[in-house]
C-alpha cells in the first residue's frame, strides 16, 4: 500500500513538473501589443486631456411612508391549568426494592400509558406515594427517573 502511495506521489509530481510551467501566457489583446510595439510619442503633453466629473454627489433620504393604523392583535393564551393537587400520599418517602428481573417505568399508573424508564432487580426507588389500584410513584434520585410501577415489583428489603 506504501509503495502504491509513493508511485503516486512520484507520478502526480511528474505530471506537476512537466505540464504545471507558466510559460507566461498573455490575453490576446496584450500579446499583440508585446509582438508589434508601436513606437512611443515624443510630445509631452497627454494625447487627452483629464475629463473634470459632470456629477456630484447628492444625498437621498427617502421619506418615511405612512403606515396604517392596524389593530392590535394579541394571541388567545389561556392561562395554564392549575395543577391539580396529588392524591394524599399512602406511603410517602419510603425506599423499596424492585424485585423483578426488569421492571418498566410508565407516565401513568396503568400500563396503557407509555414508558419512561427501566429499573432492575434490587434497584432502589423512593416511593412517593401508592394509588388505589396498587400502581406506585416512585422518583430514582441519580437518574432523575420519576413515573408509576406496579406495586407487586416493590419490597422493603433487598432481593
Amino acid at each position: 500500500m506504501l509503495r502504491l502511495i509513493l508511485l503516486l506521489c512520484a507520478a502526480l509530481f511528474g505530471v506537476m513538473l512537466v505540464g504545471g510551467r507558466d510559460y507566461g501566457q498573455l490575453r490576446p489583446g496584450l500579446a499583440a501589443l508585446q509582438n508589434d510595439p508601436a513606437p512611443a510619442q515624443a510630445s509631452a503633453e497627454p494625447a487627452v486631456a483629464p475629463v473634470q466629473p459632470l456629477v456630484t454627489q447628492a444625498s437621498f433620504t427617502p421619506e418615511p411612508e405612512a403606515q396604517p393604523e392596524m389593530p392590535l392583535i394579541l394571541p388567545l393564551v389561556s392561562p395554564a391549568a392549575t395543577q391539580t393537587e396529588a392524591p394524599a400520599p399512602t406511603s410517602g418517602g419510603e425506599i423499596r426494592y424492585i424485585t423483578a428481573r426488569s421492571v418498566n417505568v410508565r407516565e401513568g399508573p396503568s400500563t396503557e400509558f407509555p414508558v419512561v424508564g427501566k429499573l432492575t432487580r434490587g434497584e432502589a426507588a423512593l416511593v412517593i406515594w401508592t394509588e388505589d389500584n396498587g400502581w406506585a410513584r416512585i422518583l430514582i434520585e441519580g437518574d432523575g427517573v420519576e413515573g408509576f410501577i406496579s406495586g407487586e415489583f416493590l419490597a422493603t428489603a433487598a432481593p
